[in-house]
């Protein structure tokens, strides 16, 4: 029962900003930027239920400095793509140039690495 309410508040909210009700766009809005900025906590506060957002990243994320990691719960700790972006605009800053020449540099170095790294495809972490 407590999870078709959810999710039918979550249908409600995704017809409300398809529709373009100015009502659903702040808080959509909001809820993106604490993604963005890896903001757990006020990801689960803005949550239609913070409980048991608070107790699936628990879930997700076991270990406990995980729990306070600046990531989500949707790709673990090895594959953030919020914190990627965030290493990509920080790459871009520390050698001066725009975004985009940053992410072409970066896949650049990235097939470069198995190369260098005698081209196993499987490798140990």
């Amino acid at each position: 029962m407590k999870a078709g309410k959810i999710a039918s508040r979550i249908a409600a909210h995704a017809l409300d900003a398809a529709m373009g009700q100015p009502e659903a766009r702040p808080w959509g809005d909001t809820l993106s930027k604490a993604r963005f900025e890896l903001r757990s906590e006020d990801q689960a506060n803005l949550d239609h239920d913070p409980n048991t957002a608070r107790a699936f990243r628990h879930e997700t994320l076991r270990a406990q400095p995980a729990k306070t990691a600046h990531l989500c719960s949707l790709c673990g700790p090895r594959f953030c793509s919020m914190r990627i972006s965030q290493d990509v605009r920080d790459h871009a800053d520390a050698h001066g140039v725009g975004v985009d020449p940053a992410i072409e540099l970066g896949l650049r170095e990235k097939a470069a690495e198995p190369v260098e790294g005698g081209a196993q495809h499987y490798r140990r972490p």
